[in-house]
């Protein structure tokens, strides 16, 4: 390609030269009319050369793309028969809808049955005392969520996230606040004053103690310096649920699990976390925009985490299972419809993530002052 326009510059600059070579008597037409034909010719053979460069680009992205295609094409290989992923929040939230779809496409990728199984229950405890102690040989993973590292924190909870192994990440979201749509407020500022005026009175719906809804409405409520009653629920869809029924006065969790009742006109939502203009809800105020941006620290996010001890090899597979998944426009247009979006992480990415979100945890836990140690 620099060979080519090295040429062309050098072909205008011989032409233009013979021109300047010419006999005296030549016309100041006459060379203005070689000058023009050399740029003319120059711009042709420049055209051309920038057309061939488009097309070896366009053949290195196609070769790309097939490599990529290459690299996910199903397989008939995984070292288990089956596979089941434990879910440790409830069946209906953001989390158990969101890996069920995954799980369809897996399935094609793997060529092996999945089954989602939920075990809910103490936060997702019960999940994950389950998933830590699962067999090593490729038939079962868990679902790994913010919650699991709140527990070691905030409860007697004999395991962490270092019983388990990061796969992947596949999804990440941020924290709402809603409440019921008949209540006497419409905005934060009206709500924080509510509270104020009704020390303890309000009850705040959470994913279970520890979870990241529990630090996130601990942390609100410090900022605000407003006195709640937390709530916990066996996960966010639950604690969605309990508000837009009218059980409880607020919840914190994400626009996924809330969408449909703030569509139906059972919820009203007051606040994001999110540190940018949500696209289902983009008349939602920031978090920032009032100054409590601090309570985004914590990262809800949803991966796979595999019992300590499984081979890497499935591991790859899995990981390659959900990259398949994500690509097929049938995840995408769900999770675009269902306010998901997709925020893949690798295995060494994931890992980082989880040891940044125990020290989050470590320390927002002994600081609003709900720390077991």
């Amino acid at each position: 390609m620099k060979n080519r326009k090295w040429m062309t510059l050098a072909l205008a600059a011989g032409m233009l030269g013979l021109t300047a070579c010419g006999s005296s008597s030549s016309s100041t037409s006459t060379t203005a009319a070689a000058t023009e034909a050399a740029t003319e010719a120059a711009a042709e053979t420049e055209a051309a050369a920038d057309t061939e460069a488009a097309a070896d680009t366009e053949e290195a992205e196609a070769t790309e793309a097939a490599a990529a295609d290459e690299d996910l094409t199903p397989i008939d290989n995984y070292p288990a028969s089956t596979l089941q992923i434990t879910c440790p929040p409830a069946a209906g939230g953001g989390t158990d809808v969101l890996i069920r779809e995954l799980a369809i496409y897996m399935e094609d990728y793997l060529n092996v049955p999945i089954t989602v199984v939920n075990k809910s229950g103490g936060g997702c405890a019960i999940g994950y005392a389950a998933g830590a102690t699962d067999p090593t040989d490729g038939s079962c993973i868990t679902v790994g969520v913010a919650e699991l590292m709140g527990l070691p924190y905030t409860t007697d909870f004999e395991y962490s996230y270092h019983d388990f192994e990061p796969i992947c990440n596949f999804n990440a979201c941020y924290g709402t606040v809603c409440v019921p749509a008949d209540a006497p407020y419409d905005t934060i500022e009206d709500f924080v004053t509510y509270m104020k005026d009704n020390p303890g009175q309000v009850r705040w719906a959470n994913s279970g103690i520890g979870g990241p809804w529990h630090l996130m409405a601990g942390k609100f409520a410090q900022i605000a310096d407003v006195n709640i009653v937390h709530v916990p629920y066996d996960g966010g869809g639950p604690a969605a649920i309990a508000c837009a029924g009218g059980n409880v006065e607020a919840v914190d969790c994400s626009d996924a699990e809330v969408k449909t009742y703030v569509e139906s006109g059972l919820l009203k939502m007051l606040l994001t976390f999110s540190p940018e203009t949500l696209s289902s809800f983009p008349d939602v105020p920031l978090a920032s925009e009032y100054g409590y941006e601090a309570c985004s620290d914590v990262v809800v996010f949803r991966g796979l985490l595999a019992p300590a001890g499984m081979s890497q090899e499935a591991k790859d597979m899995i990981d390659a299972s959900v990259r398949y998944a994500l690509a097929q426009p049938e995840v995408q247009e769900f999770m675009a419809t269902n306010a998901y979006t997709s925020n893949y992480m690798d295995e060494t990415e994931f890992g980082a993530l989880l040891d940044s979100m125990d020290q989050i945890c470590a320390d927002m836990s002994e600081e609003l002052g709900i720390s077991n140690n």
